[in-house]
Formats: C-alpha cells, sequence, structure tokens
C-alpha cells in the first residue's frame, strides 16, 4: 500500500519547483512525470546522496472510490521525501506503515505534471492506492487505454 501527495510550486509549504537537476538524485527532468519517494524506499538519508530508488520507475494506482476521476500513472523517481518531520515519509523501513497503513509515500512533483496527472480535478491532496515497480523502457510504464469492444 502507498499514500500519494504532492509538492513544487505553489504547494501549501513554499516549495521550490521540483523539476529541476536540484534534487537528492541530481537527475535533469526528461518530460515524464517525477516523485519523491519516502527515505526507507529512497535508499539514502538527506545529504547521502542520490539513492537506489533513483531513476526507478512506479506505476501508482489509486484506490479511488471517490468517483472523483483519479487517475492510475507512473512516475520515475527523482528525490527524497525526508522522514524527519514528515509522518507521511517517516517508516523506519519497508515492514512499518505511516499513518494510513502505507509502506511508502511517494510525493508527486506538482511542475512535472504528475500532481495534476493522478489527482486530476478532485480537489484532494492525499489518497492510497499501490505502486508497482516497473521497467522504465517497458510499455507497461506507460499503457495505453484499454480498447472498447466493437459491436
Amino acid at each position: 500500500k502507498a499514500t500519494f501527495t504532492y509538492y513544487g510550486s505553489g504547494d501549501y509549504g513554499g516549495s521550490p519547483n521540483c523539476n529541476t537537476s536540484r534534487n537528492a538524485c541530481a537527475r535533469p527532468p526528461d518530460g515524464r512525470y517525477t516523485a519523491a519517494v519516502s527515505e526507507a524506499l529512497f535508499g539514502a538519508a538527506p545529504g547521502e546522496g542520490a539513492g537506489m530508488a533513483c531513476g526507478t520507475c512506479w506505476r501508482l494506482d489509486t484506490a479511488d472510490c471517490s468517483g472523483l476521476g483519479l487517475k492510475s500513472i507512473t512516475v520515475v523517481v527523482n528525490n527524497l521525501c525526508p522522514a524527519a518531520g514528515n509522518p507521511l515519509c517517516g517508516q523506519r523501513d519497508l515492514k512499518h506503515t505511516n499513518q494510513y497503513g502505507a509502506e511508502v509515500n511517494f510525493n508527486l512533483c506538482i511542475d512535472s505534471g504528475a500532481a495534476s496527472a493522478l489527482f486530476a480535478k478532485s480537489g484532494l491532496g492525499l489518497t492510497t492506492g499501490t505502486a508497482t515497480s516497473v521497467d522504465c523502457d517497458s510499455d507497461a510504464a506507460y499503457p495505453e487505454c484499454p480498447s472498447l469492444p466493437s459491436h
């Protein structure tokens, strides 16, 4: 289980643009949706450089029963959501959970378009779902909409 939140230009915390190469992975933007992940998944603490999760891709599927139109998207990890001072990202390891029962939080970058792609026009800023590691170059990372049956 995972939680999904967002950060970047214009968020409640006054964060700077998150779609730059000034991130924990030091990866320049490449046009894909990006996200910061919980420290336990990221694999490094603040100031320790790029963690093992840098550059990995994840398919995020929401557990949306609201009818608000939340979407599923694929993101590439480019940043760290530090454990200290952030209960959503404060899991000690991937066996522990945050207050929503999730082992990991994906903090979606507003500036890469990830936040608006997943949350759509729902008005939400936090939801739950699942995160599945996918090959960044695979068609499964960016699936087409299913075809409608022909009549």
